[in-house]
Order: structure tokens, then C-alpha cells, then sequence
């Protein structure tokens, strides 16, 4: 199964860069379809069902240790970042990986996001995702794989990445519009952003009508003018990855201490917002994530 596939190479590729073996490690993994293209092919799949097939799958190919997975919608892979920290936190585990891959690709669930009126219109000519721009007109899905290992440290050593905080919420309002003034999301955003000098906010901004401008508003009111990048411009919406996918993008641009352009950017909702590459030290990253059912969650990175 590719959501498989993906997983693996993800978790291959983090663990050979921490130099650490995944042999053991205790996996939270955060995927809101799990092992959906062959569903109805493999009949371990359909006894253990897609999450649990996935789970079973990478545990047998690399000798995991205990897998949990959270399935909230588009916010999984953040819900997973955050009870991974709260593992640490708790000193139940030294390390937890957190992993994540959404693979649906399929007729059906493009039909089924097409009849919600939430993708991009499918022509070849406007099949764009244009996230904060006022053009927008929904999203363009993808498939992705993403892995990080995090570790509890008393001291991290110079030019690591930091998680700070983690907070997750849910409001009970629709199965998919987010509530007026979306205020789940504004109670952890408030939590997560605070008082701290926020460089880079990466909002889950999937580039529909309703979703972006009401997102802005909710960080505005606690970073005003830090600087927005919007990825499912450029890599489509990965689902119930697409927070642990912006988490791996902060990290990179805390390193590069570059901000990558936002082309499809014309006419963005916000003056502040600029579409061209930007280069400064971005340290501090808020990541946020929203999904159906009202799940919201986020988190905080730094460069020490």
C-alpha cells in the first residue's frame, strides 16, 4: 500500500539522520485514512482495518516498538506530535517517533471532496491551490510521508530544533464548518503564542472560501505582524499529515533561514502578506492544524 510505502521510507530517513536504529522505538503515528488503496485486496487489511494494517505493515518491516495511532481528521499528524511530547514530558520514553502518510489518491474520495465543494476546480487550467490569496477557490489533494524523532533532553545542544509547546482542542459545531470566530482554535493559539515572538506562523490554510480569512483573524489577535507561509499552495493538502508536514517545513526554514515563495499569491487577504522568497532569522515557528469534527491543534518550534 503506498500510505505504507511512504511511512516506511519517512521513518528510514529520519532515524538514518539522527543516526539512531528504529528498532524498538515506541511510534505514535497521526494519518486520518491509513491503508486505504488496498483495502479490499489484502484480507489482513480488512481484519485489522486500515489504520491497523498500516500500524501492523511497519511495525513488521522495521521491528517497531508499541504503534499508537490518532485519527482527528486534518489535524492527526499534530495530535500525534503532542501526545508523543506528553509521552516525554511523562517519562515514559526516552525517544517517540511520529509518523505520518495519507495516500488517497482514489476516485472516490476525490468525488467525495469534489461534492463538498472543497477542491479546486478540476480542469487543467484551474486546479490551483491559491491559500491566502483572494482568488482561492479550494485545494488540490496529494500524498505525502513524513517521520520525526523526538527527544527529551535537559539541555539541547546549539542548532537543534526545539518542540516548546503542543496544544490540542475540538468544538462541537459541525462535522465541517469550523465554529464563528473558530474559538477552539483561538484558546490554543492564545496558549501557544502568547507572549512569545512568533517569526513564522504556518497556518493549516487550505485555501477555501471560508477557511483562511477566519484562521488569520484568530493569530492576528497574538502576532499581528509575523510573517505567514501557506504550503498546500505548493505541495497540495496532505490531510491528516498536513500538520506534521508543516512542522518539517519550519524546521527547515528555521535552518535555511529562508521563507519559500508563495507564486500563487496575487492578491493576498492581508497587505502584510508577501508572495516573494524571504530571507531572515526565523527561530520561532507556530504550526497550526485544523479538521472535520472541529479538531484543532498546534505547536511550537525553535532553533536553539
Amino acid at each position: 500500500d503506498p500510505a505504507v510505502e511512504l511511512a516506511e521510507r519517512a521513518i528510514r530517513e529520519a532515524c538514518t539522520q539522527a543516526q539512531v536504529s528504529p528498532e524498538g522505538l515506541p511510534v505514535i503515528t497521526g494519518a486520518s485514512k491509513g491503508a486505504v488503496t488496498h483495502f479490499h485486496k489484502e484480507p489482513l487489511n480488512v481484519v485489522l482495518g486500515p489504520h491497523g494494517y498500516w500500524a501492523s505493515e511497519l511495525t513488521r518491516r522495521l521491528k517497531l516498538g508499541s504503534v499508537k495511532n490518532i485519527v482527528a481528521a486534518c489535524a492527526s499528524g499534530l495530535y500525534a506530535v503532542h501526545q508523543a511530547r506528553q509521552m516525554l514530558l511523562s517519562g515514559k520514553a526516552k525517544r517517540v517517533l511520529v509518523v505520518t502518510a495519507e495516500a488517497a489518491l482514489l476516485p472516490h474520495f476525490i468525488a467525495s471532496s469534489q461534492r463538498l465543494g472543497i477542491l479546486a476546480k478540476l480542469t487543467k487550467e484551474d486546479y490551483i491551490g491559491r491559500p491566502l490569496d483572494e482568488k482561492r477557490d479550494g485545494f488540490m489533494l496529494s500524498q505525502v510521508g513524513a517521520a520525526i524523532l523526538l527527544e527529551a533532553s535537559d539541555e539541547p545542544q546549539a542548532g537543534q530544533w526545539e518542540l516548546c509547546d503542543t496544544a490540542v482542542a475540538c468544538e462541537a459545531y459541525d462535522m465541517i464548518r469550523p465554529a464563528p470566530g473558530m474559538p477552539a482554535l483561538a484558546h490554543i493559539a492564545k496558549q501557544l503564542i502568547g507572549k512569545r515572538e512568533i517569526d513564522l506562523l504556518h497556518p493549516h490554510a487550505t485555501g477555501t472560501r471560508d477557511q483562511d480569512p477566519q484562521e488569520l483573524a484568530v493569530y492576528r489577535k497574538h502576532a499581528p505582524s509575523a510573517d505567514v507561509y501557506a504550503n498546500k499552495g505548493a505541495l497540495g493538502h496532505t490531510l491528516g499529515s498536513a500538520g506534521l508536514v508543516s512542522l518539517v517545513l519550519a524546521c527547515l526554514c528555521a535552518k535555511t533561514k529562508r521563507r519559500p515563495p508563495m507564486p500563487w499569491v496575487n492578491t493576498p487577504i492581508e497587505p502584510v502578506i508577501k508572495a516573494d522568497l524571504q530571507q531572515g532569522d526565523y527561530r520561532t515557528h507556530a504550526i497550526f492544524a485544523t479538521g472535520f469534527g472541529g479538531h484543532v491543534a498546534g505547536a511550537v518550534v525553535g532553533r536553539v
